[in-house]
């Protein structure tokens, strides 16, 4: 073991004592290897079944920088959309003409963080009322984070391609072989690892977790997305190589560096950026966290079952995105 695959192992150690994860299956790509660990359990009592690597989890807000912001960037390549484009353009029945592309991408738009009612509202119901919203600011004014800057460029992409689960396993999941990857995904129940418990629901496994992803039929921008440690793992080795993969180019190099170009209090298109080094971008949720550090040629996925405390998933983040600083 690497002293920075020790180093992760020693954050995953402490969240399983502190009993905020059950256990974690984790993957270290630096340049000349590939180091992979699958340590605790999926859960309690009868699902305190070992991890191993067919293991399929619930990715959350990672959602938006693997499928939505990955085909986005596709799409500017090939002039399909344009950063400056108003959402109008695409939506037409959209109310709020200011807010663009990027607007979205980099969470200025002045969405607000959620819409009032939404646990009440079927997708159709939810869909008219995030076209009609009110802002909580001038577009442009300030970062705001927010699941509906994702939803609405998820039905972007729905409204170019025509599906984002089709464009997404079309353009990116096939193309890297990541065929345990998808919404929606149709495999044993068992090869789910439990995301959390419910009081309503109950324990929720192999269904989407996130309550705007479940209202959107578990196909949303903005979370819906599950995966396994080795699919996710190719993807970031792609991201390391500046968009390509054995040969394939899945996204235009040149992208990389418009995303190193963007910082917005610690947000680029998409990706967050790290606030102790910039050089590193990632995604999290509270199932886990993926990131890459171009300069150093560095980058990890973590995932785990879901983390209910903030506080503890921000110690956990930061600790890990440290080992690749």
């Amino acid at each position: 073991m690497t002293e920075q695959m020790h180093q992760i192992h020693q954050v995953i150690k402490k969240g399983i004592d502190d009993h905020n994860i059950f256990g974690a299956s984790y993957s270290l790509i630096l340049p000349n290897e590939i180091e992979s660990r699958y340590e605790g359990v999926q859960g309690e009592n009868e699902l305190a079944i070992a991890l191993d690597p067919s293991m399929i989890y619930d990715l959350g807000s990672m959602t938006e920088v693997i499928a939505t912001t990955t085909r986005i960037f596709q799409l500017l390549a090939i002039r399909e959309v344009g950063l400056k484009d108003p959402v109008t353009k695409y939506l037409p029945g959209f109310k709020n003409a200011g807010i663009t592309i990027l607007h979205l991408l980099t969470h200025t738009s002045g969405l607000p963080v959620e819409i009032n009612g939404t646990n009440h509202f079927t997708g159709v119901e939810f869909t008219n009322a995030l076209y009609n919203v009110n802002l909580d600011f001038k577009p442009g004014d300030h970062v705001q984070i927010s699941p509906l800057n994702f939803a609405v460029l998820g039905i972007i992409i729905r409204a170019v391609d025509g599906s984002i689960d089709r464009t997404v396993q079309d353009r990116i999941l096939y193309p890297l072989a990541m065929t345990n990857t998808g919404f929606n995904l149709n495999r044993p129940k068992i090869r789910f690892v439990p995301t959390r418990k419910d009081a309503k629901r109950g324990q929720i496994q192999g269904q989407v977790e996130d309550k705007l992803g479940l209202l959107l039929n578990g196909e949303s921008g903005y979370a819906g997305l599950f995966s396994t440690l080795n699919d996710l793992t190719v993807f970031i080795e792609m991201m390391l190589s500046r968009g390509s993969y054995q040969g394939k180019e899945i996204l235009d190099p040149q992208l990389f560096d418009v995303i190193e170009r963007f910082d917005i209090d610690g947000q680029s298109l998409g990706w967050n950026r790290f606030e102790e080094d910039k050089d590193i971008f990632y995604g999290k949720s509270p199932t886990g966290i993926i990131a890459f550090n171009l300069k150093k040629q560095q980058g990890m996925v973590v995932l785990h079952d879901f983390v209910e405390d903030r506080d503890a998933r921000e110690e956990m983040a930061n600790g890990l995105l440290r080992v690749i600083k």
